[in-house]
């Protein structure tokens, strides 16, 4: 594997030292192990089990993808079983040790320097200490020490986050960036293996988040300093404060802030197949794995919003700050670890790669083979296979090619990992059986129903499990209804209930499953590799005031979104502008994710009667830019609606309509569009896994062959009448 260039760490507390370069500082907190202790209220912050991984997984990524001097320094409370946290008391997430590694930024950070904070344990709520900026009922965020049991000790106020971030920015000028996975409002999960990061266990009615114990309110800096560092950011922001969803800190332009979810909901960990995650770390490391050169924070988060929604509809990512600017940094470049091609079996159409046991390697991971002498792994052109692990030895390992002719591969070849990316095509559902219904009521029976139709009718896509975290869950509610929950225990919005004495009610309720595995894998889709992403830029503009519908769309102005949403009123147009930067034409699709879960072409637009269109796709020139018109609706009696705007983009001949499917209420189809699609497809695996009237994969990997680059771009669009 390649070295990373003049890199450094600093985990162990000795600073490195001082280059006349740029430096990285990353300061990562993870608490899993909380003190016993118990709020007025009877709530309390209950042991965690993600947050030292999610801050493991992002120091890995970190190390593997910065290519500049850094420091990465940790705190982090294991819960090992013993009483106390694992590791050096130094190093324990206390108020003390968090307030001390803060000041070391501010003492060591640097002009041009990077500053890079990720947070994972509970977050919560106390009685503002600054009144004249929140009113006299307002609320400071808090995030939670390891040692908050000690009454003595102090939360750290969104008051104190505030004033390093003015100092980091205005006086160190340095570029910082924030990652918060916590949160400070509690809701109702299902399941042990679901938890919020915030306190829980408050009586009914009472709310568990707001700490009211008596403790020392003073800040890391004086009153005074502390409310004029918070006016100072604030004055700096658009003043969208009132339209994005978290209060954690004023939105301003100094900085990016991406918090786990709204004020309103919760934030999760959840348990999956790599072990106990944060919903939000686990979304953004995937994300940032995915992106390539350049990319924004923008960007990045319109995936992590895809991922989270996509599994935890009742949790939604927020961003605040500068979305334009590179994620982690003007100077950060995606760094490719690449390893040899060091024989090639012509006959048996494999090759033999410098990776094996010793290096992490597992069977079934995933190589693309590159033309000897490649370091720009952006340049789809010099990619010439694709291999599959097969045979594992101590230091090496033998893979089949997959794509790409054997005859191109040479030895010395670089290979790089591209394990990412692939979608689950199989859904887990957990029965949940509920302790507050009204007796008399045969959840047993209901349930079982629902499980032999998953073992008869679920077409392979769904399985049922116990002991993890699912993707869905079906319960009874108190009037006899099946209910559809995700896999926090949230029922599924728009989904409806199916009465459990209604006609083959089962068959309905895990069709409706399938359904919405459909919808959800749509809204997933993203390749992992993609140069033509570098080579787009999209956008929505407001049509200008004279133009009509009945003319071809011209001008326009940049809309920006409002919180997590672009904002339209009803019977409102809109432009999406595609400007194509590469140097070949690009096809383009627009299908439309609406919130009662139907996928419908936008352009090019189906004939009048029709639901599927006559052409396949659009195409942007070369150096070029188009602009396609798109018209919101609402149905009637309907305040609001929630719609995803996806567009899809290649370089080769493609057909995206076989996506199309009918809302969830309607009766369901497999696919709107006929099997009749282009030879090389660049969704040919998920779409022959779709339509399959038995699944048997686990994962399907759309292709991305050399010729047949693509890449996707969605909007989350809210439509509202005034």
């Amino acid at each position: 594997m390649n070295d990373l260039p003049r890199s450094e760490s600093d985990d162990a507390g000795t600073t490195s030292a001082r280059d006349a370069s740029p430096v990285f500082r990353a300061l990562l907190i993870g608490v899993d192990f909380y003190y016993p202790n118990r709020l007025p209220n009877t709530a309390e912050y209950r042991p965690l089990r993600g947050c030292v991984s999610d801050v493991d997984r992002v120091e890995k990524l970190l190390r593997a993808r910065i290519p500049m001097s850094y420091t990465i320094r940790k705190l982090i409370a294991p819960n090992v079983g013993i009483g106390e946290p694992g590791g050096p008391r130094s190093a324990w997430p206390t108020y003390a040790n968090i307030k001390a590694e803060l000041d070391r930024l501010l003492a060591e950070t640097q002009p041009g320097d990077h500053v890079y904070i990720h947070y994972s344990g509970h977050g919560g709520r106390v009685l503002t200490t600054c009144p004249e900026l929140k009113g006299r009922d307002g609320y400071d965020e808090t995030l939670v020490p390891t040692d908050i049991g000690d009454t003595t000790t102090r939360n750290l106020r969104d008051l104190d986050l505030a004033y390093y971030l003015d100092a980091l920015t205005t006086k160190n000028q340095a570029t910082v960036s924030v990652v918060l996975d916590s949160c400070h409002s509690g809701g109702a999960t299902r399941g042990d293996d679901v938890t919020p990061r915030c306190a829980t266990g408050a009586p009914e009615g009472v709310d568990p988040t707001l700490d009211t114990t008596e403790r020392p309110t003073e800040g890391v800096a004086p009153h005074d300093e502390l409310c004029a560092a918070w006016q100072r950011l604030a004055a700096t922001g658009s003043g969208r404060r009132a339209a994005i969803g978290t209060t954690w800190l004023p939105e301003a332009r100094d900085y990016v802030l991406l918090a786990a979810c709204r004020d309103v909901e919760s934030a999760l960990e959840v348990d999956a197949k790599a072990g106990r995650q944060g919903v939000l770390t686990t979304a953004f490391i995937e994300a940032l794995d995915g992106l390539s050169a350049d990319q924004t924070w923008k960007a990045l988060y319109e995936r992590v919003l895809a991922c989270v929604q996509s599994k935890f509809p009742s949790q939604t990512p927020q961003l605040l700050g500068q979305g334009e600017r590179q994620v982690l940094g003007r100077e950060l470049r995606p760094v490719v670890s690449t390893v040899r091609v060091n024989e090639v079996d012509i006959a048996k159409g494999k090759v033999k790669l410098g990776a094996g046991q010793v290096t992490g390697t597992r069977e079934g991971a995933r190589f693309g083979i590159y033309l000897p002498e490649t370091t720009n792994f952006t340049e789809r052109d010099r990619r010439v296979g694709t291999a599959i692990v097969e045979t594992m030895m101590a230091a090496e390992s033998w893979a089949k090619l997959e794509e790409g002719a054997i005859a191109s591969v040479k030895p010395g070849a670089p290979a790089v990992l591209e394990d990412v990316g692939e979608i689950a095509m199989r859904r887990a559902v957990n029965l949940f059986h509920r302790a507050d219904l009204p007796p008399g009521i045969e959840q047993e029976q209901a349930l079982g129903a629902i499980g032999g139709e998953i073992e008869k009718g679920g077409r392979g896509f769904l399985e049922l499990r116990t002991g993890r975290t699912s993707d869905y869950q079906v319960a009874l509610d108190k009037d006899r209804h099946y209910e559809i929950w995700d896999g926090s225990g949230k029922p599924i919005p728009n989904v409806g209930k199916v009465a459990v004495d209604a006609p083959e009610a089962a068959r309905a309720v895990v069709d409706r499953l399938i359904h919405l595995f459909r919808y959800q894998t749509i809204l997933e889709v993203d390749p992992p590799f993609s140069g033509l992403k570098d080579m787009l830029r999209i956008e929505l503009l407001a049509p200008p005031p004279e133009w009509s519908h009945d003319k071809p769309p011209v001008g326009g102005t940049v809309i920006e979104p409002s919180g997590d949403a672009y904002v339209m009123k009803p019977d409102a147009w809109v432009f999406v502008r595609v400007v194509n930067e590469s140097n070949s034409h690009v096809n383009v699709a627009i299908i439309d994710l609406g919130d009662d879960y139907g996928i419908r072409a936008l352009e090019p637009p189906p004939p009048e009667g029709h639901l599927t269109p006559t052409r396949r796709y659009s195409t942007v020139p070369a150096r070029e830019e188009s602009l396609f018109a798109l018209q919101f609706f609402l149905s009637e009696g309907r305040a609001s609606s929630l719609d995803v705007i996806k567009i899809f983009a290649t370089v080769g001949d493609t057909d995206y309509w076989w996506l199309l499917h009918t809302p969830i209420d309607e009766p369901v189809t497999r696919s709107l569009a006929t099997r009749d699609a282009a030879a090389h497809d660049a969704l040919f695996r998920l779409r022959e896994a779709l339509d399959a009237d038995e699944n048997t994969e686990r994962e399907a990997r759309p292709r991305s062959a050399p010729g047949e680059d693509w890449t996707t771009r969605q909007f989350r669009v809210a439509t509202k009448r005034a």
